[in-house]
């Protein structure tokens, strides 16, 4: 790994963590075992570095979720291997990173977005549309808008207002979501696969 992916591995871990605007070039240099000049070398600022770690942690989410469609044998089982890995990842996130984003930085906010929209709705766009040519999803749900709903229920379950992490349980919250979520577009064939894996 050369010195220019390790800052923005770092730095990517650490945005997230503890999120952007709390996180100096002084963190990222103490967490590198670098100096500010190295950083500066690479890049012209930390907002210069934020927008490089959303690209690179969304070019690795592309390509690891990419793998567990390829993985799954149907498409139930695709949003089960998804949902277990976005639950994994959020849960490493701190609550108020996209809520910086948005607030503090519009344009890494707007990088987020689309980055989100390519990647999830896309990508899940995909499964449905397996999933409806095996049976397993009903013909009339709609690909684009199912999609983008799921990614804001998912992202709803963040939201601090709603769902304060003083009260409420990140995992409870995501697995009741994603569980009315799939009984919503699923067939009979679907369910029967649903509630074999739950039961198993």
């Amino acid at each position: 790994m050369t010195t220019k992916q390790k800052i923005v591995e770092k730095a990517d871990q650490l945005f997230r963590t503890y999120g952007i605007r709390s996180v100096t070039i002084d963190d990222i240099c103490k967490e590198c075992g670098i100096s500010k000049k190295t950083v500066y070398k690479y890049y012209t600022d930390k907002y210069a570095l934020a927008s490089k770690t959303l690209k690179f942690h969304y070019d690795k989410l592309f390509k690891e979720i990419n793998t567990i469609i390829l993985d799954s044998n149907n498409s139930i089982i695709a949003f089960l291997n998804l949902s277990t890995y976005f639950r994994t990842t959020l849960n490493q996130m701190a609550p108020s990173f996209v809520f910086d984003l948005k607030k503090y930085n519009p344009d890494l906010y707007d990088i987020h977005q689309k980055s989100k929209e390519k990647l999830f709705v896309k990508t899940l766009e995909k499964v449905i549309k397996d999933g409806k040519n095996d049976g397993l999803i009903r013909k009339e749900i709609n690909e684009n808008v199912t999609s983008k709903l799921r990614i804001e229920m998912i992202e709803s379950g963040l939201n601090q207002d709603v769902f304060p992490s003083s009260k409420y349980d990140f995992n409870e919250i995501q697995l009741i979501s994603f569980d009315l979520f799939l009984r919503g577009i699923i067939t009979k064939k679907g369910l029967s696969i649903y509630e074999n894996k739950l039961n198993n």
